[in-house]
């Protein structure tokens, strides 16, 4: 998610309370080579509070007694348990006898996300997003770890407290980032993006929630509660993790209006957007769309599963067989599928091609006909269903929901419900167009 420039659009929707400085910015861009030295982890024992006064607030970006629309979805961690275990052939992050997340095979992400974890020293970790979290942050005692300028007298020192300043505690140094993006304090908002929620600021869309507003404003209000005005990404070209924390750099001059080539540059970033609504006539946006290549899609582990991906974005879970995940990989882009949708709440999915439904169905792939014209919405004691003549078809929360499950088949003229996979709880099931 490269940065980008985007200069005076939208007027924020979400100003910021009255007396709140504007925003710390970078004079320079922050390049991965750039970063400093990272410091020595502190080091706690077990139940012992943390040793290291709290770093100085950053007098820019100060946090604001902001009540958060969720409880934080967090867990105590100790820095010096964080550690790095090769485990069934991949990497994989540990907090003790906590797993925190497993690389697969990417050894160089799993060791710079190592270096984040020491750097921000948490005695708090907190996510937001799920399954899988979109982005993460630390917290010492409750409060964000902070970064502190160099003095004059030392300014290549990123460990040195601002002149008068009164703390030795630790500093975060960005070690571990592959990018840092500021975050304009000024603009950041939710904004809806055809169809999906974006936390963003006028230069930036920072993250993509999909269909779940709730997620993004709870990021919108951590960054106003914390202060956090830095974003760091880990991984690239695919990131694997990306965390809020705070940097204490000086200003940036004023906002000015960097002509039509920013504002072109912006526009790309929305077209950019690999996850998006998924257009309904006479509905609108419902679930999400995921856009994919079939000529790039990744056949890897991912915990004990061998997963088909696209990206970041898996596509259908295979077990432990390889063989089976790479057959599965092979079918997929013979298809020549270029969008993976998503709708509902059971995660109803299938594929398009350029916006379409496809015209064939793979000839490995099994499928059972349904009629479009005589779906309807049941229920069944406690719960809903749609179902084609009495037969059920798939899940759903609501006959609301149901009503535009049954919208978004029609739309597309699907007629055939499809799994590709050895069983019906390994694989992908999706919907298809047989004729």
């Amino acid at each position: 998610m490269p940065p980008q420039v985007y200069p005076g659009a939208t007027p924020p929707g979400s100003p910021l309370p009255p007396n709140t400085l504007p925003p710390v910015r970078p004079t320079i861009p922050l390049q991965p080579n750039g970063l400093p030295t990272p410091a020595n982890p502190n080091v706690i024992t077990p139940g012992q509070a943390n040793p290291y006064p709290l770093p100085l607030q950053n007098p820019i970006a100060q946090p604001q007694e902001v009540p958060l629309p969720q409880p934080e979805n967090k867990f105590s961690l100790n820095a010096r348990d964080v550690t790095l275990k090769r485990v069934s052939g991949g990497w994989q992050i540990w907090g003790g006898f906590k797993l925190l997340r497993d690389f697969g095979d990417r050894e160089n992400d799993a060791r710079n996300a190592l270096r984040v974890y020491k750097d921000l020293r948490p005695t708090e970790w907190v996510t937001i997003g799920s399954p899988k979290p979109i982005v993460e942050y630390g917290l010492i005692d409750g409060r964000p770890p902070t970064t502190l300028m160099p003095t004059k007298e030392d300014p290549n020192n990123p460990n040195v407290v601002p002149t008068g300043g009164n703390s030795t505690g630790p500093v975060v140094t960005g070690a571990g980032a592959s990018l840092v993006i500021p975050i304009d304090l000024r603009t950041v908002r939710v904004e809806a993006v055809r169809g999906v929620w974006c936390l963003r600021d006028d230069e930036n869309i920072h993250f993509n929630f999909g269909p779940v507003k709730a997620d993004a404003e709870q990021a919108l209000a951590v960054i106003r509660r914390y202060g956090f005005n830095r974003i760091g990404v880990v991984g690239q070209p695919t990131p694997v993790m990306s965390y809020f924390f705070v940097s204490s750099d000086e200003l940036l001059p004023a906002k000015v209006d960097k002509g039509p080539f920013a504002r072109a540059a912006l526009q790309a970033q929305i077209d950019g957007l690999t996850r998006v609504g998924i257009p309904i006539a006479g509905v609108g946006f419902v679930g999400e769309m995921v856009r994919i290549d079939p000529r790039k899609l990744d056949v890897r582990k991912d915990g004990g599963d061998w997963v088909v991906a696209s990206g970041a974005d898996v596509l259908g879970r295979f077990g432990p067989s390889e063989w089976i995940a790479r057959d599965a990989a092979r079918t997929l882009s013979d298809g020549r599928f270029t969008e993976f949708c998503k709708v509902g709440s059971a995660g109803l999915t299938f594929f398009l091609v350029n916006g379409k439904a496809p015209t064939r169905v793979p000839f490995t792939v099994q499928g059972r006909r349904f009629d479009p014209t005589a779906m309807k919405v049941q229920q069944f004691g406690g719960h809903w269903a749609v179902t084609d003549n009495g037969r059920h078809l798939f899940d759903c929360v609501s006959a609301e929901e149901g009503e535009t499950l049954i919208r978004v088949v029609k739309n597309f003229g699907f007629d055939q419900l499809c799994h590709l996979g050895p069983s019906s709880k390994v694989g992908v099931s999706f919907l298809a167009k047989g004729q």
